[in-house]
């Protein structure tokens, strides 16, 4: 990571990055998402509302690229995506499905200039592996990639989700494989820190298990951040919406909704 900010210490082994090089190889198998085409479905939403008509997507933060695929083929779009993690982006391009599709490694933080992009994207966690200073630099890079008339597309993690959600300790048995997440603190606040340590146990015998570990430092982000870093950033909010359950409201609230997702583009000069 070499992006120089006075909340990075670039001489610092990087929490996000170690998590996942840790996990990559297994990330598939590990992470299962049953409601990726439900996030994919929100995106489409939006991008179908604030968007233009050009069909070229950026996936920031795309992991596995699962979701830079999903959006590929719901949205008939031509995509790129990019992460932080070589070993995530190896799993991306090892895909069948994604033949063709360009994958890279690009560290939110320091973005080189990938191309002119009707829609950038960014999906999930990402975001919240940063700093809230860090935030106005990753707008930054984003807002770099915008062909014009082009939306910037996020989503923020709630004050609410992080409280049921994140900084708590669940165990779930998925056919024989165990997934154990340990989180806290609870959040007193706005733009507290959840640190998260998720172990994965997988049989390899009558009585032996595999496990892998990861450990994940999460950031709420408040709106009211999100606004600031946003301005600071070079980019202007477009719209703000909550995902409670499977609807996509009008009306962010940071207790009730699982998720704030974010429009914004660049401001004019």
């Amino acid at each position: 990571m070499s992006a120089q900010h006075e909340d990075h210490d670039p001489t610092a082994p990087d929490p996000a990055l170690t998590a996942y090089e840790a996990v990559a190889a297994e990330y598939d198998t590990i992470v299962e998402d049953p409601y990726l085409l439900r996030w994919v479905t929100f995106y489409r939403k939006l991008i179908e509302r604030y968007g233009t008509d050009g069909k070229r997507l950026l996936d920031a933060g795309c992991g596995t690229g699962r979701g830079t695929l999903a959006l590929r083929d719901r949205l008939g779009f031509t995509v790129t995506g990019c992460d932080l993690s070589p070993r995530m982006i190896e799993a991306a391009r090892a895909k069948p499905e994604a033949a063709g599709t360009p994958f890279v490694v690009a560290d939110l933080r320091d973005m080189p200039a990938l191309g002119a992009f009707d829609v950038v994207t960014c999906m999930g966690e990402p975001l919240s592996y940063l700093s809230g200073g860090e935030l106005a630099t990753a707008f930054a890079g984003l807002g770099r990639q915008l062909a014009d008339g082009g939306v910037v597309v996020f989503d923020m993690t709630t004050l609410g989700s992080f409280r049921r959600d994140y900084a708590v300790t669940k165990v779930t048995d998925r056919d024989g494989r165990f997934d154990v997440w340990r989180g806290g603190p609870v959040p007193a606040g706005p733009d507290a820190v959840v640190d998260v340590t998720h172990d994965y146990f997988a049989r390899t015998g009558d009585d032996t298990w595999r496990r892998v570990s990861s450990r994940h430092l999460y950031h709420h982000h408040s709106d009211a951040t999100v606004r600031r870093q946003l301005a600071a950033g070079g980019l202007r909010l477009i719209a703000a919406h909550g995902v409670e359950g499977r609807k996509l409201t009008d009306t962010p609230d940071e207790d009730a909704c699982r998720k704030i997702l974010y429009v914004a583009g660049k401001r004019s000069e």
